[in-house]
């Protein structure tokens, strides 16, 4: 009871920083509480780490970034305490394993990283988990709705049960070591011809459930890297590329984590060569969802897309109908964004890309419906791909997608696959079109969701967590307004609205 309660109190904490920093404007006060947030992150560990290694990407271009040290931050474990973790997961003396052992550790959202020696006179990474983290990972999940809001704007979308489910199960999957050793290993194999590729390898000997030992992996951080000249910048996002195109399409996984701690670089010989870090983080594909993604690839380069098969695609990759109904017409110009790189005969250059921005300017209101039509494990997917864009960009190195992906494998014929049991379609009684969710703040704006009528089931979920309680409060039951809803074959209408103090939440069908 005393951990959760020291963990909801830190919670609460984190909670201040963030609105601290979203209300201020920029200049010294914003800095200052910019880095107080940073630093609480870093000693908070767990989701809330995470969450900031994953806005280090927005990083790669400042000269003074504030979320890239938590992709190596100061150690939290003291060296004695970090020694004894060290010592209880092996079992032994920790003479007897290590010749040397780095007492100052680099600190990671999972464990603690030590450099040392074996005595067969290589050296190694020890990395220990955190005492105790497991449970503040519980915590954490449950005020996952507010934590994930400056995310890249997705914190509607993270708000989602199933989206709960999912990173809950790849969070703990993450504080699973021997299962990270044995992805580490596989991936090992699948690139162990690779020229350039550099893995570190898994010291099984001096490994356990909450330990793992690896060959120690040395190399350039990317703003090294990132003064190279244009022939070795290039060659390294070739080897970024290539990686990332090669998992979907031939080992149908991601090495879902590639912040800017994860990755290494070096050069030497006329050859660059990239090592990948930390493999806790690996994400499964659908089969369905890959092949959805290959159909749609294979389809533009043979110039036969339209917008019905573009429609099929998105739904074998286990989009939802419902809420990508109302945003039909406008799919078949977002995959000609997405398609742009793939379709250029010559090295493209991303910097001038920019997918994101033009399709929220394309979509405007319903982008976040097309964020959450997705099936929950996109997320990792979208992690990854934003990653390797931020890569990209920072090396500021054309790279040609096209050869890329024809050397992943041959293209072969999307199997016909059967709409996944999660995906709901509109019912023909219903009589309205669209679900509208609206809430304005001091006569603006804040929030305007537009989705498929049937969305209407998954109320509960749709509401902004931070507003649940209050409806709570005022006897507003979101499932029985759901309910009610089905009832009456989603007639147009109001379903509720909300008044608190200067805010304003209105729920509509039409």
């Amino acid at each position: 009871m005393g951990t959760h309660l020291n963990r909801a109190c830190q919670l609460g904490l984190l909670a201040k920083d963030l609105a601290k920093v979203r209300c201020r404007q920029r200049g010294p006060q914003r800095d200052l509480a910019l880095r107080q947030l940073v630093d609480r992150l870093g000693l908070m560990h767990g989701l809330p780490q995470k969450i900031g290694q994953l806005l280090s990407f927005s990083e790669l271009d400042e000269s003074d970034p504030a979320f890239t040290r938590l992709t190596e931050n100061s150690p939290t474990l003291l060296a004695a305490d970090a020694c004894a973790e060290i010592e209880q997961q092996l079992e032994r003396p920790i003479e007897d394993c290590f010749a040397w052992i780095d007492p100052t550790g680099i600190s990671a959202s999972i464990g603690q990283v030590h450099r040392a020696g074996l005595h067969d006179g290589r050296e190694v990474a020890v990395k220990i988990q955190y005492p105790g983290l497991a449970e503040q990972t519980r915590c954490d999940l449950r005020a996952l709705g507010w934590l994930t809001a400056p995310v890249g704007h997705l914190g509607r979308a993270y708000d989602l049960a199933a989206y709960r489910r999912e990173i809950g199960e790849m969070l703990a999957a993450e504080l699973d070591y021997p299962r990270e050793a044995a992805q580490l290993r596989q991936f090992a194999e699948w690139t162990q011809t690779w020229p350039g590729l550099v893995l570190p390898e898994v010291v099984g000997e001096f490994s356990g459930p909450r330990l793992l030992t690896t060959t120690w992996l040395s190399g350039e951080r990317l703003a090294s890297a990132r003064g190279w000249t244009l022939s070795e910048r290039t060659e390294a996002a070739a080897l970024i590329l290539r990686f990332f195109l090669t998992s979907i399409f031939q080992w149908g996984c991601l090495h879902a984590d590639p912040h800017p701690g994860n990755y290494r670089f070096r050069r030497g010989d006329g050859t660059v060569q990239m090592g990948v870090l930390d493999f806790g983080c690996v994400k499964q594909l659908h089969p369905a969802f890959v092949a959805g993604l290959r159909g749609l690839l294979a389809e533009a380069g043979q110039g036969t897309a339209t917008p019905e098969s573009v429609w099929q695609h998105f739904m074998g990759m286990g989009f939802n109908a419902a809420l990508l109904a109302p945003l039909r017409a406008n799919l078949w110009p977002v995959a000609q964004i997405l398609y742009e790189p793939f379709l250029a005969s010559a090295p493209y250059l991303v910097t001038g890309w920019n997918p994101g921005a033009r399709i929220a300017a394309l979509l405007g209101p319903q982008r976040m419906a097309f964020r959450l039509a997705g099936p929950p494990a996109m997320i990792y997917f979208l992690r990854t791909f934003q990653g390797v864009l931020h890569y990209l960009k920072a090396f500021a190195a054309p790279v040609n997608w096209h050869t890329t992906l024809a050397a992943c494998g041959k293209q072969q014929a999307r199997p016909k696959s059967k709409p996944s049991q999660d995906i709901c379609f509109q019912s023909p009684t219903m009589q309205s079109d669209t679900l509208h969710i609206q809430v304005n703040e001091g006569g603006q704006s804040r929030v305007a969701l537009t989705f498929g009528a049937g969305a209407t089931d998954n109320l509960p979920d749709l509401v902004p967590l931070e507003l649940r309680d209050k409806l709570r409060q005022r006897s507003i039951d979101l499932s029985a307004i759901a309910a009610d809803a089905r009832r009456r074959d989603y007639a147009p209408g109001e379903l509720f609205a909300l008044e608190d103090g200067g805010k304003t939440v209105r729920v509509w069908l039409a």
